[in-house]
């Protein structure tokens, strides 16, 4: 597999996983402290975030507020800085579905992420930085 095919199934392993809610395999993509900025749609301050905070994050988010979701990749397009170092752009399409008082709802979420990827000296690729970016958002209720 060449390394834009490895840099590739990262980015789709990790939107996947978070579908299926495989928590513990999502640590081995990311390096020990990615540095993580979401402010456009959770508020929070850019930082570095220690792998496991990040995770534990996203299981807490899914699991208590959604009782599933679909994170879909439009478009991504992997440019090499060098042989240890990639930026991945990608469009996506995120769709959190939503339980509230007997009514359900969907809730859509589109942007960008853009990441950067690092090789490491055990040949394997693994994020150490993602940027989200929302263009916009919409909810909508789902037929009973």
């Amino acid at each position: 597999m060449t390394d834009k095919q490895q840099i590739k199934e990262v980015v789709t392993s990790v939107a996947q996983l978070q579908d299926l809610k495989q928590w513990e395999r999502l640590e081995s993509y990311f390096v020990r402290e990615p540095f993580v900025d979401s402010k456009s749609i959770n508020g929070e301050m850019p930082a570095q975030v220690p792998k496991k905070r990040l995770i534990d994050s996203w299981r807490r988010e899914i699991g208590t507020y959604f009782y599933a979701t679909r994170h879909f990749i439009k478009k991504l397009a992997v440019r090499m800085l060098n042989s240890r170092r990639a930026k991945v752009s990608t469009i996506v399409e995120h769709v959190h579905y939503v339980a509230d008082r007997g009514d359900h709802y969907a809730w859509t979420v589109r942007g960008t992420i853009d990441y950067m990827l690092i090789k490491t000296t055990a040949g394997t690729w693994k994020i150490s930085q993602m940027i989200f970016r929302m263009s916009d958002q919409a909810v909508r209720p789902l037929a009973a």
